[in-house]
């Protein structure tokens, strides 16, 4: 269904038959467009997740109005490594945008919105954790750990203001607060900065990346080029 009154359509039908919803195959992972009754355990820590979202969208070919969100599902490990999903109903409103006026015409303007859905079960991915944490682990979990600290810290001078007027909290509090958030900062921006440095040098992050691309007909121009390199390369 290509046509330009055909989300409309959809919308009608989902109004008309209130226990059917209609999605495009690529707009989630198979497992939760066909909702399953076991389901699968992530096998990633939080620490982990947070390590792979700065990895994998630091990686991400720049392409014209499109925005990438980093997502984990618990798939198995016969499912791919790395998917590209696009929400039904952004997609739906983008579409229905194009007919012209109306309150959908804000949505048009909008860029495209995808998910990079990490498969946290997938042996290539344990591949990467495992390849992170030999080669940034210990300069990651040093910086992580003083942040930790930090943000305990934060959260007590935070507290210590509650109930009281601006004027009442003590300039002493107010500039060790200022400086607790300034370090935070800092030792974020060097994790990140860490992380983004071991993807850079690391193959299999960004072959995975433009393979899930490739599947959805989204890697084009010189990252198409690079692709083809580094697969020889890889060979």
């Amino acid at each position: 269904m290509d046509g330009q009154l055909d989300t409309h359509f959809i919308n009608h039908l989902e109004q008309k038959f209130e226990k059917a919803r209609f999605v495009r195959v690529d707009s989630d992972v198979p497992e939760k467009l066909i909702p399953k009754e076991e389901q699968n355990e992530l096998n990633l820590s939080d620490e982990e997740k947070d390590n792979l979202t700065t990895i994998f969208k630091s990686q991400v070919p720049n392409i014209e109005k499109a925005n990438f969100v980093v997502s984990f599902e618990a798939l198995s490990d016969q499912d791919k490594p790395v998917m590209i999903t696009q929400q039904e109903f952004m997609r739906r409103m983008k579409e229905m945008s194009q007919t012209g006026g109306g309150p959908m015409m804000f949505y048009g303007d909008m860029p495209d919105s995808y998910n990079l859905v990490v498969n946290g079960n997938h042996k290539l991915i344990r591949r990467i954790v495992d390849d992170c944490e030999k080669e940034a682990g210990e300069t990651v979990n040093s910086l992580r750990s003083k942040m930790q600290s930090l943000e305990a810290r934060k959260s007590e001078l935070e507290k210590a203001k509650e109930g009281k007027k601006d004027e009442e909290v003590p300039q002493a509090e107010k500039e060790e607060l200022e400086d607790v958030e300034k370090k935070i900062s800092e030792l974020k921006n060097k994790k990140e900065e860490a992380l983004k440095d071991f993807a850079s040098k690391n193959k299999l992050v960004s072959q995975l990346i433009d393979l899930a691309l490739l599947s959805n007909n989204m890697l084009k121009g010189e990252a198409l080029n690079r692709f083809v390199k580094r697969s020889i390369d890889l060979i």
